[in-house]
């Protein structure tokens, strides 16, 4: 099977023709995968994949935000303490977890297509925006502030992910990106209409508008960037102290987590200085 084909098996495999829906065997299909892209990469000790199997392999991540979003988030128990296990019913739903460092050596892997990078980064805010949009209009404290920290969690490892990016790449790998959420931008309904399309479509139409491809924080605003979006959709007031505190705690997490994906790549490819 060449790659093409073997990239296409693996797509069909692991995804259904419900969004986001999975049975077990395709839960079980997209841990496989994972685990095997993640042993061959280490086996190699470089994150990277053949170009052919990048965009499916990206196609599937998208379809497992959900799950993904939890697996680098890192606060929900069910994920974390069954990243050693196979995927589990909850209700209708099946759920599939994995570690974080094997999953931050496959999107480096398949980011080496700007467009896979820019496919799965999005679908990590959808997913950041059904979260928000979920808060309460009185929430408090972790009720308040914890989708938004999760969110910016992940996205740190999405910007330690896009720091690996090789300088002599890195523009042309930046412009990729946008030219990617620009063709994918869809114009967002009221806040009131649907919440969550709102937030994700004024994330990625404000990025499209705002972010330059040569700069050197390329979208690492974003964790703050979209507590604005939601904060003011939501009436909280942009510039009150919580909004502000919120913005500020955001951007340390979504530092923090950019570190250790970086750490985890660094370790991927010189293993004997980890331990």
């Amino acid at each position: 099977m060449d790659c093409a084909a073997l990239g296409r098996a693996m797509k069909d495999a692991t995804t259904g023709s419900a969004p986001g829906r999975h049975t077990l065997p395709e839960a079980r299909a997209m841990q496989a995968t994972l685990a095997a892209v993640n042993e061959d990469i280490e086996k190699r000790q470089e994150p990277s994949i053949p170009p052919e199997l990048r965009a499916p392999l990206a196609a599937a991540l998208v379809d497992y935000a959900q799950d993904t979003y939890e697996i680098l988030a890192g606060v929900n128990g069910e994920y974390t303490r069954r990243a050693d296990s196979g995927p589990w019913q909850d209700g209708e739903t099946v759920r599939m977890s994995a570690h974080p460092d094997d999953f931050t050596n496959v999107v480096r892997a398949v980011s080496e297509d700007p467009s896979a990078y820019a496919d799965v980064r999005a679908a990590h805010v959808r997913t950041c925006a059904t979260h928000l949009a979920a808060v309460p209009s009185q929430a408090t404290g972790a009720a308040y502030t914890g989708p938004a920290r999760s969110c910016a969690v992940g996205l740190g490892h999405y910007d330690g992910i896009g720091d690996d990016i090789p300088e002599s790449q890195a523009a042309a790998w930046r412009s990729g990106v946008l030219q990617r959420l620009k063709a994918t931008v869809d114009s967002p309904p009221p806040y009131e209409v649907n919440r969550a399309q709102h937030i994700a479509g004024s994330w990625q139409q404000a990025v499209i508008e705002q972010v330059d491809s040569e700069r050197t924080r390329f979208l690492k605003d974003d964790s703050s960037r979209i507590v604005g979006i939601w904060a003011g959709a939501r009436g909280d007031g942009i510039d009150s102290k919580q909004v502000n505190d919120l913005e500020l705690t955001v951007v340390g997490d979504a530092n923090s987590s950019a570190v250790e994906a970086e750490k985890s790549l660094r370790c991927t490819r010189h293993p004997t200085e980890c331990g």
